[in-house]
């Protein structure tokens, strides 16, 4: 950093205070833009509308003493600072243990003898400050305040508040060592011992071997001396003397570390990404080139790593990568970019700090294969009861190039939120369409009634989209989309549903030439299971009206030959288990097994079920399930 550019204020911005008196708002060093740099804010105190001068020499005397010590000087171009310039309606500050005191009219009300001790100078109009230092362009929360008034004093907290007398710059970096790099008072008041616990701060331990910092033991004089913290015993610095115990002298390694990790923490050190999106879509076999540019100095070492999902890759060490899409599968990959910078003012750092990633998501495609996903999911219900209709709305895109054939989309209802499987409730399909690239369903939706069986307790809904993988796509792994549902005790019915494997709980089908077999399945969870029957009966004449089996019962089946043969041939080869006794759990588990090449109508047919008691004898009915017979 030149001192031409301190030197330059490139920007001014005058606003009007509620006061009257105007701020003026000053970037002095434009090293980047605010989201890359760490942003310092200073303010002045006691200086007058005729004075302005003067805190703008002051703060160029600062900045120029500063950028001169390290590790301020290794990073220089790590921060932008901005003033900001609201002027007092007297000089000075006030001075409440002199004889007589001395108060005066300040914009923020600086203060000597602040908390009880005399050089103690600290502002007590802060929420002005902070409201005042919020216009400018950026703030890390480090705002510093110069106070024109001659006798010596600063402090430190929200701000770091300096007078701007003769030792004004090295009181103004030691305060900045506070505010900035969260760093203790390493002076010591004679007398004072120490017995709390292990200080918080990095350059106050109570080990008498600096355990803390022993990576740096040898350093430049690194060890453990005994004082600080205000306290003579109980407490050890990591030097025998450094800024943050005497001014004048430089900050030791352990501090200086601090400060530049916290930097670090909030700089962001690479300012150009290319491509500039993190999202990239590479056609196959092109090639695609990935780029950064970063301000890390050169005398820092910095090293650069590549890595695709997660493997470094050997010899790549450029700030440009370029990767063959041709030699990577189809679909989703990373591409990650990592700075580490290596300065010697760093040997511990656990969080990496001095390291800086970038991520590109990739996504490898084929122009001959289309890519299908699904970007949103809802249910028209979140909180249901068993045997509930819920309406399924997703939404399905073709992200291309190609366009996709037709294919289902499918739900299942799971008691898993990792994923589904087909042994799952499937509660219906969709058949779509061709998708063209880019284009996406609009109103897509399904009636899906919920299992008279489902649980009380939380469940999963999965969409799938071509499950049976009819559409060849350059990413396979994006198909599914699952939203919760919370289900509730519901009222008493009895309901009748199949309970199969990619079969509908409602709905089923049987080819007359292959047969087959499904399992209907009474659930009556109310009824007694110790005296409760069920019967499970057969028509092809469809459910309505239905047929009376006692006051106010309808079964919803018009009796016709197929009813006959269900009822003849109860708990036969057929129709196993179609009269039976309720489980301990209310429910009737039957076997409906149709042999190949039975001779009987096609089309659809239904089952519907009634409970039987003594008296009445018929005491409940169900609901009816479709069985399609096929050719």
């Amino acid at each position: 950093m030149s001192f031409a550019k301190l030197l330059a204020l490139p920007v001014a911005l005058t606003l009007l205070a509620a006061s009257g008196h105007a701020q003026t708002v000053t970037t002095v060093i434009s090293n980047g833009t605010t989201d890359t740099r760490y942003d310092i804010v200073i303010l002045g105190d006691g200086y007058r509308v005729s004075e302005q001068g003067q805190f703008n020499q002051d703060v160029t005397a600062f900045l120029t003493s500063l950028f001169q010590k390290a590790p301020y000087n290794l990073f220089a171009d790590y921060y932008n600072v901005h003033t900001v310039f609201r002027p007092s309606i007297d000089s000075g500050a006030d001075h409440p243990d002199a004889t007589p005191p001395i108060f005066v009219n300040t914009a923020y009300d600086a203060t000597y003898n602040f908390g009880g001790t005399g050089r103690c100078l600290y502002i007590q109009n802060t929420s002005l400050g902070l409201a005042d230092a919020a216009l400018a362009p950026a703030t890390e929360g480090r705002v510093l305040v110069m106070v024109n008034d001659s006798r010596y004093g600063g402090c430190a907290s929200t701000f770091a508040v300096s007078y701007n007398g003769s030792s004004m710059t090295e009181v103004q970096a030691h305060e900045l060592g506070h505010s900035l790099g969260q760093l203790a008072d390493e002076y010591e008041y004679t007398g004072n011992s120490y017995t709390g616990p292990e200080p918080g701060s990095v350059n106050l331990t109570t080990s008498p071997t600096g355990q803390k910092w022993s990576i740096w033991h040898g350093t430049q004089g690194i060890s453990a001396f005994q004082g600080g913290g205000y306290n003579q015993f109980g407490l050890y610095r990591p030097r025998s003397n450094c800024m943050m115990r005497s001014l004048g002298q430089v900050l030791c390694r352990v501090c200086q570390e601090n400060i530049v990790k916290i930097t670090n923490a909030i700089v962001n050190v690479m300012t150009s990404t290319s491509p500039a999106s993190s999202s990239v879509t590479v056609i196959a076999p092109n090639l695609q080139t990935f780029s950064f540019t970063h301000f890390v100095p050169a005398s820092n070492n910095p090293v650069i790593e590549w890595e695709i999902d997660g493997v470094v890759q050997a010899g790549e060490t450029a700030t440009n990568f370029t990767i063959d899409s041709g030699q990577l599968a189809l679909g989703s990959h990373t591409v990650l970019a990592r700075i580490i910078d290596q300065s010697d003012r760093v040997r511990r750092d656990p969080s990496l700090l001095m390291h800086e990633d970038y991520t590109w998501q990739v996504q490898i495609s084929d122009p001959s294969l289309a890519q299908l996903r699904i970007p949103t999911f809802a249910i028209s219900m979140v909180i249901v009861n068993p045997g509930s209709t819920v309406t399924l709305s997703p939404t399905i895109v073709n992200d291309g190039p190609a366009t996709s054939a037709p294919c289902t989309v499918e739900f299942f209802l799971s008691s898993s939120h990792a994923t589904y499987t087909t042994q799952d409730t499937l509660l219906g399909k969709i058949e779509l369409g061709s998708l063209s690239n880019g284009q996406q369903t609009n109103g897509l939706q399904l009636n899906a009634q919920l299992p008279w069986s489902m649980p009380l307790s939380v469940m999963f809904v999965y969409a799938v989209v071509d499950r049976e993988n009819t559409v060849i796509e350059s990413n396979e792994t994006d198909n599914v989309l699952m939203r919760s549902l919370f289900s509730q005790q519901g009222p008493c019915e009895t309901g009748l549903e199949f309970q199969d494997s990619l079969v509908t709980p409602f709905a089923g089908s049987i080819s007359l030439a292959a047969g087959g077999t499904l399992h209907p399945t009474v659930v009556a969870p109310c009824a007694n299971p110790a005296t409760t029957l069920y019967l499970i009966a057969w028509t092809g004449s469809g459910t309505n009206p239905g047929t009376q089996i006692g006051p106010g019962l309808t079964l919803p089946l018009n009796f016709d030959g197929l009813t006959q043969v269900s009822l003849d041939g109860l708990n036969g080869a057929v129709f196993g288990a179609f009269f039976g006794l309720l489980d301990a759990q209310g429910v009737g588990q039957a076997q409906f097994t149709l042999p190949p090449s039975t001779v009987i109508p096609t089309g659809t047919t239904h089952f519907a079920a009634a409970l039987l008691g003594q008296s009445p004898l018929f005491t409940a009915v169900s609901n009816a399930i479709e069985l399609t017979i096929l050719p």
